[in-house]
């Protein structure tokens, strides 16, 4: 079989495979709206097959643009088999899918220069000269595009759709922070936080503080307790927009004795929290409030279920009345003063417009209402001499084009689509065209609809185009600047003040529904003096009493953390006050002085991300004859057996599985270890485990550079 054959077979089985799926998505549109296919949280919901839209902000010099029009066939059908093919063998979702359609585009580009416009043509020099095209145009995300495009030709090359196999490799190393290393020699600024570009300056906070305490009007408000519980929570943006209505959490604390725990006045104290979906690993999840939070964060949602009421009445009635806008009889008429009531343009004269191009003709012109309203026009004042009367159902058919699909958040389940909330259903929501403040834009009444993230972004300044918050108030950054934050910046904000407040990784990556403690480091913008500063505080102590003194002292103000302080705390409010401190003088006489700093944490209950978890199968680990360390051993197995039994008594709690695994292997580990018998010589407890320190001789380059 020729490759041109082998062309023609792969596109015409991927185009019956698609078909076959039934998304009322026409293959031969040069734009495809994929939400009945790829369902995606974003306000975005089409893949692109022109040859122009969103693949470079800018071209090189005497590069020649081709015109904005639909791929050449048979490119255009090659580009699509291609993503339905990776689609369906990856599972990937829109983004993704989206992403691979753009990289041919931009292949697409680079044959256009040679008049090429079949598949045929590709060689390993149009996958070269695309990634040279991107380094000249400065594109920060080089190294995802070049792994792409290495994708589509590994593709090609399996189907064998070319002359000659492509064999492209595109050799371009990922942008890493192991690669940014600097030694203390090279820090010059012991105050300068770490990309503190992703954090909002202090000005930002302090006015945005201004702006939503002092709402101008109840659309603008509806924005600002949206991001509100953006900063309360620190959630993606996308988790926040689609909260449902019935968010709000409230549970009485149990003791261990099974009782409601009261505090000094007898009431019930409760934890408090807000239920979301998240994003990654579609679940159900509360996340948990801290207490100064509560207040913020209760003032949000109940101020939102207020100011929502309208638009979620008429979405809920269109959600049960399919094809239906309004309660109206089609058959009556209507005048162009009534229906700006549902349409609120400018002006009349606006809507009139407006109909008139959508061939809406009115049934009556009433020539000499005595109406009254007045407009400029011109320099010159005139007054509406008609008055238009329309037949409903004539309106109604042109606003049923543009009615938003009230599928808000959908799950996959079993292979078919599955809605999870309505648009009615949602927390935040408003109606079209409601957060346009840079001048009176028209208001869509008929047309509610949920938050988006652009309508967040463009509130906070990152949206040139529209008003923002600020601007609206003539507020400005320090310098005179425009603020700018974006709906992310909230996220990475609140991480920092975990980090600096102390909480350990396993408990920030908990509330920020995060499932890898890796991804931890990238939101936690401290900077080097508060890093080093509790190894500076050990170097002050003159005695050992000196530090268990620093170390109660941590304790009971909250400043050191970790599963003692948790013990403590727990007694301090269970048994007393008595109890909670014979506790720390018996369990709190010592300091683990490591490289990183001072530790009193558990290392049962997480990983250290220093390599100092050495139950966990550390091949450094060696038993010796020392006094008391049976003892210990004997006495971390039963804490680790007493814990392990409370976790799977209460593991409700999203990742508890993970540690409920991690315990078990070390309780595995520790009855190992104490079956050894080690004589005169240390034994080593685990000669196959895992090797922490690496031999020189297997070092890329050493870390210290003195």
């Amino acid at each position: 079989m020729q490759f041109q054959d082998r062309l023609t077979d792969f596109i015409k089985n991927e185009r019956e495979i698609f078909q076959s799926y039934n998304t009322g998505i026409n293959w031969d549109e040069d734009v495809w709206y994929v939400k009945n296919w790829l369902f995606h949280r974003g306000g975005e919901n089409s893949i692109s097959f022109k040859t122009q839209s969103k693949i470079l902000k800018t071209f090189p010099d005497g590069f020649e643009i081709p015109p904005s029009q639909a791929l050449p066939c048979p490119y255009i059908d090659f580009t699509k088999a291609v993503i339905v093919y990776l689609q369906r063998t990856k599972n990937i979702n829109y983004m993704a899918v989206r992403t691979y359609a753009i990289e041919c585009r931009r292949l697409h580009l680079i044959m256009h220069q040679r008049g090429e416009t079949s598949p045929y043509n590709l060689t390993r020099w149009h996958f070269e000269e695309t990634i040279n095209i991107l380094k000249a145009v400065g594109y920060k995300n080089i190294f995802d595009a070049a792994a792409n495009l290495q994708v589509i030709a590994e593709l090609i090359d399996k189907k064998e759709l070319t002359e000659y196999p492509l064999n492209f490799k595109h050799g371009l190393k990922a942008g890493h922070k192991y690669f940014e290393y600097k030694t203390l020699k090279e820090i010059d600024i012991e105050d300068k936080r770490k990309d503190e570009e992703k954090l909002p300056s202090l000005e930002a906070m302090k006015a945005y503080a201004l702006c939503t305490n002092n709402p101008i009007n109840e659309s603008e408000e509806i924005l600002l307790r949206t991001i509100d519980l953006l900063i309360a929570m620190g959630q993606r943006a996308n988790e926040v927009a689609l909260l449902p209505y019935d968010c709000w959490v409230e549970k009485a604390v149990i003791g261990k004795d099974g009782q409601v725990v009261k505090d000094a006045y007898g009431g019930i104290i409760l934890d408090v929290g807000i239920k979301y979906f998240a994003e990654k690993q579609f679940q159900s999840r509360v996340h948990w409030l801290a207490e100064q939070d509560v207040p913020f964060a209760r003032r949000a949602v109940e101020r939102l279920k207020a100011l929502t009421e309208e638009p979620r009445k008429i979405a809920n009635w269109q959600e049960h009345n399919p094809g239906k806008l309004w309660k109206l009889n089609p058959e009556d008429k209507i005048t162009d003063d009534d229906l700006m009531q549902f349409i609120q343009y400018k002006h009349v004269f606006n809507l009139q417009n407006f109909l008139k191009v959508n061939k809406v003709t009115p049934v009556l012109i009433d020539k000499n209402p005595d109406r009254g309203v007045r407009f400029v026009q011109g320099g010159y004042q005139k007054r509406y001499l008609t008055r238009f009367h329309f037949r409903i159902a004539d309106v109604e058919s042109v606003l049923l084009q543009k009615l938003p699909d009230h599928d808000a958040l959908k799950e996959k389940v079993n292979g078919r689509w599955k809605t999870v909330l309505k648009t009615s259903e949602l927390l935040c929501i408003s109606f079209d065209g409601a957060f346009n403040f840079k001048e009176r834009a028209t208001v869509f009444r008929v047309y509610p609809r949920r938050v988006t993230v652009k309508d967040i972004n463009a509130a906070l300044g990152s949206v040139n185009s529209l008003e923002s918050i600020f601007q609206r108030r003539g507020l400005t950054e320090a310098d005179g600047s425009k603020i700018v934050m974006t709906s992310h910046q909230p996220r990475h904000w609140r991480n920092t003040l975990y980090e600096l407040a102390g909480m350990s990784n396993v408990q920030q990556a908990l509330a920020m529904g995060r499932q890898r403690l890796d991804q931890n480091p990238t939101y936690q913008h401290t900077t080097l003096k508060e890093r080093t500063q509790s190894q500076v505080d050990f170097l002050t102590f003159n005695s050992v009493a000196d530090k268990v003194n620093f170390l109660h002292n941590g304790i009971r103000n909250n400043k050191i953390m970790g599963s003692i302080t948790d013990t403590y705390n727990f007694l301090k409010k269970e048994k007393g006050i008595e109890t909670a401190e014979s506790f720390l003088k018996t369990h709190a006489l010592a300091l683990h002085i490591t490289p990183f700093g001072g530790c009193t944490h558990d290392f049962s209950q997480e990983p250290c991300q220093k390599h100092l978890q050495c139950w966990n199968g550390c091949s450094h680990l060696h038993r010796t004859n020392e006094p008391g360390e049976l003892e210990r051993i004997k006495e971390q197995l039963e804490l680790n057996e007493k814990v392990l039994k409370e976790m799977r008594y209460n593991s409700e709690e999203y990742g508890s599985d993970v540690w409920i695994k991690d315990l078990e292997k070390k309780i595995e580990n520790l009855k190992k270890g104490l079956k050894l018998k080690p004589s005169s010589s240390p034994i080593q407890v685990f000669p196959d485990g895992i090797q922490m320190t690496i031999p020189l001789d297997h070092k890329r380059s050493s870390s210290v550079s003195e």
